[in-house]
């Protein structure tokens, strides 16, 4: 067996696959809940508000099962936010019809400088 090695997607800090780190669904990791925080990222949790541990007014056996139940998630599982790349895709091909090699030209000439 292994060990994996990746970066905290907010503060870049290694993270060791067997030591301590939080995960989302989406393939996100961190290496804190102060940097998972920053990503928008929420636990298992009621959307009403409750204890997903004490629903008494629930007909459903398992917390999970009931349509309240929010699974883990961060903003960018929910599309409450995007990557930068995502954003820039997004722009240059609706708003501005360029590619990025078009932008790049049109950067550097009214820049005025070499790359």
């Amino acid at each position: 067996m292994s060990i994996e090695w990746f970066d905290c997607d907010v503060c870049g800090e290694n993270i060791c696959d067997c030591g301590d780190y939080i995960s989302c669904n989406c393939g996100k990791n961190w290496c804190s809940d102060k940097c998972a925080e920053k990503d928008g990222y929420e636990e298992d949790h009621c959307k009403l508000g409750r204890d997903t541990e004490d629903h008494e007014e629930c007909d459903e056996e398992y917390c999970c099962d009931c349509d309240n139940f929010a699974e883990a998630s961060c903003k960018y599982c929910r599309e409450d936010d995007f990557e930068d790349n995502e954003l820039l895709e997004y722009v240059l091909d609706k708003h501005l019809n360029m590619s990025r090699q078009e932008l790049i030209e049109n950067y550097k000439l009214h820049k005025g400088g070499q790359i």
